[in-house]
């Protein structure tokens, strides 16, 4: 299996497209975009100065066609370039350089060098800029919370419409996003916090009697 199909792979489950979703929409809005400082740069310079976004998740995909509703739950950590999601049965561990996927049901771990080009989510490729993707289409500012609606200016996006709520605490709360297809996909934070960086956030310990597959020399 190739990188690029790994990923492809990965980002199949639900859990990873929603992880991917909430980076994404973190990222995509470039400072220079929005008239005045906001939760959203605030958020954006948080990362960028290092620190890590820590929170459990619950993410919901409803089918745009069938009505039918699935979920999952997890938790994450966001640094710049590097970031960990675990959910029940997987384990994602992104350094940089590396990818680390477990399998905990199989006790099976994929090994493979990391590559943001084949990564469309990566914080470092979207930080890096895609703000002529979307525009701002409102931003609702309210006691607490900002809201923000981005809208898509390329019927190739991943999505039509992201929708994007920040507390006034520089906390992600909820992530709502409309893909081209018609999926509603919903993500939700609770108990986040941003924690100073430490090397085994993004450290993965392979269980013991685990079959390794290590791509990096295929």
């Amino acid at each position: 299996m190739t990188c690029k199909s790994h990923f492809r792979f990965r980002m199949a489950g639900y859990s990873f497209r929603a992880f991917s979703l909430f980076i994404f929409a973190l990222s995509v809005v470039q400072p220079a975009i929005l008239a005045q400082e906001n939760y959203l740069d605030g958020v954006q310079q948080k990362i960028k100065e290092g620190n890590v976004f820590v929170a459990s998740f619950d993410h919901q995909f409803t089918d745009g066609y069938t009505k039918e509703q699935s979920g999952s739950s997890g938790r994450v950590w966001l640094s710049w370039g590097q970031y960990r999601i675990e959910t029940e049965g997987q384990i994602i561990v992104v350094d940089g350089k590396t990818s680390k996927v477990l399998d905990t049901n199989r006790n099976r771990v994929i090994i493979s060098e990391y590559d943001s080009e084949f990564d469309d989510f990566a914080p470092s490729k979207i930080l890096g800029g895609l703000g002529e993707e979307y525009r701002v289409e409102s931003i609702k500012r309210r006691a607490h919370r900002e809201e923000f609606i981005l809208m898509s200016n390329d019927s190739f996006s991943a999505f039509e419409t992201i929708e994007i709520t920040i507390d006034k605490e520089l906390f992600p709360r909820e992530v709502k996003a409309l893909d081209m297809g018609a999926n509603l996909i919903e993500m939700k934070f609770s108990s986040a916090n941003y924690q100073i960086l430490d090397d085994h956030f993004f450290q993965l310990q392979i269980p013991k009697g685990a079959e390794v597959i290590d791509m990096r020399y295929e």
